[in-house]
């Protein structure tokens, strides 16, 4: 069944690009049921009644609260890649459950500017297609430096460095504190990676370097590996 987003005030009427879909492309019509998302937990069960040039008039059937989103809240603080990885990037971590992404800006970032009406679209369709009831809010471009200053707001805080020796990603997530965290932030380099000097900028900050194994990740792998490796460490 399709699923759409919708701002709570204005459920049960559908409006822009998503009318559209509905009416140009999926050729929905009267009597077609879909499922409507708020964006804070409720579905509804919904009929179209009827569509119009710029709307499309829903019935809710019925509603109910979905428990899918994770009880762990993670940021992934991303360095702008190259070319259209962020897109891929922000699509996958979108359908892994990530809750916050932040495009970042770093010593060896060399890509353009932030294209932050396109991750939102992009997310947003992810969001509907993995049967996610939120959105991962994207953020606008950040310095590194400024991210680092957002340590306080998070129970943990890592980032993944090819060159550390001494913890793994493993040993760090099996030796945390007693008290799961529910907030985790996580720092992925651009293709260059992260210089010496950011990286003991985040040491100061409170991050920990973490390595990934024995072989280097593409910056567009890392995030995803390190977010699929937490959920299975404190959800499974």
């Amino acid at each position: 069944m399709r699923r759409f987003f919708v701002p709570a005030a204005q459920i049960p009427v559908i409006t822009g690009s998503d009318a559209h879909h509905i009416r140009d492309v999926l050729r929905m019509k009267a009597g077609d049921r879909i499922e409507l998302l708020d964006g804070k937990g409720a579905v509804y069960l919904s009929e179209i009644e009827r569509i119009e040039k710029n709307k499309v008039v829903c019935k809710i059937l019925e509603s109910r609260e979905l428990k899918v989103e994770s009880r762990i809240k993670i940021t992934l603080a991303q360095a702008l890649p190259k070319a259209s990885k962020m897109d891929f990037i922000v699509e996958k971590c979108t359908e892994l459950g990530s809750y916050q992404i932040i495009p970042m800006s770093t010593e060896r970032t060399v890509a353009g500017k932030a294209k932050l009406d396109r991750w939102k679209k992009i997310a947003k369709s992810a969001a509907e297609q993995s049967g996610r009831t939120i959105i991962p809010e994207i953020t606008p471009l950040m310095k590194f430096e400024d991210v680092l200053k957002t340590r306080n707001q998070f129970d943990l805080a890592l980032i993944p460095w090819e060159l550390e020796k001494e913890n793994t990603l493993k040993k760090v997530l099996t030796t945390y504190p007693p008290n799961n965290p529910t907030t985790i932030i996580i720092l992925v380099g651009t293709e260059g990676g992260f210089s010496q000097k950011e990286i003991k900028q985040a040491r100061a900050a409170g991050f920990i370097p973490v390595s990934l194994g024995n072989r280097i990740l593409r910056t567009e792998t890392a995030g995803m590996a390190v977010l699929a490796a937490v959920m299975y460490e404190f959800e499974g």
